[in-house]
């Protein structure tokens, strides 16, 4: 769902130094590279994923945590499997409350057989699914959950990449040139042009080499499937070190 440069917002971008950006990451305003050569270019290729809203069900699967005991809300056999593959979950509460939820690990017991909704899955990686224990996120400020390294994740800037870090380390800055001047909109409405910057603070057990995924917040349908879009739909992107540009992204990832 390529939608197109936007001129004006390029333009306007390349008159503008890398001192002057916004002081908020999530404002997507970060001027493209000086120059491009002077980052190690990469051939990748995309997925995309995102924190899963859901509603508390009663008659639902519980939440394990770390103790191996319910943490709260429960959630339906779909959505829990969702939560456990997304890696989060923001649950809707009968008062109107949300409380958030991430994947801990996959130490619990055997609890929710998840194989008819992921069926294409790595054995490994279904197995482990049934095994999943979750914890509540406590801090206000982190609306999605957490990536590696308990690290928040921040919607269109997280990507996760191979946890063997390579060829990607965590904490890395790239620049994608095919996403920068995307007119995207939020889970809120919102809508914003992407600069092309992403940020390496997540990993997942599916990640391999030069596969990564991109978060998308709450939005669950892929806005770009052209890099979004698997093996068959490579892009190019470049390891940049510009030190304000990504101070203020790893800032944006920290507790």
């Amino acid at each position: 769902m390529r939608i197109g440069l936007l001129a004006v917002s390029m333009l306007m971008a390349g008159m503008i130094g890398s001192g002057n950006a916004s002081d908020n990451p999530l404002d997507f305003c970060y001027p493209p590279p000086d120059n491009l050569t002077s980052g190690k270019s990469m051939r990748l290729w995309g997925t995309f994923y995102h924190t899963k809203l859901a509603e508390n069900a009663p008659d639902g699967f519980a939440l394990i945590g770390p103790d191996n005991k319910p943490i709260g809300p429960k959630l339906g056999h779909r959505d829990w499997c969702k939560a456990a593959l997304e890696g989060a979950a923001s649950i809707k509460m009968p008062d109107g409350s949300h409380v958030v939820v991430n994947v801990r690990d996959a130490r619990g017991p055997s609890q929710v057989n998840c194989d008819k909704y992921y069926p294409r899955l790595r054995a490994r990686s279904r197995i482990g699914l049934r095994h999943t224990r979750f914890f509540e996120v406590k801090s206000p400020k982190v609306k999605f959950g957490y990536g590696v390294n308990d690290m928040p994740l921040a919607g269109f800037r997280t990507i996760a990449v191979d946890r063997r870090q390579k060829p990607i380390a965590y904490n890395t800055l790239l620049f994608v040139p095919d996403l920068r001047g995307r007119a995207l909109v939020s889970s809120d409405g919102s809508k914003f042009t992407h600069d092309g910057y992403v940020f390496a603070a997540d990993t997942g057990s599916s990640i391999k080499g030069n596969h990564v995924d991109f978060f998308t917040g709450f939005v669950n349908v892929n806005p770009f499937p052209d890099l979004a879009g698997g093996p068959s739909k490579p892009f190019t992107a470049y390891r940049i070190s510009d030190k304000n540009i990504r101070q203020q992204l790893l800032d944006l990832h920290t507790k």
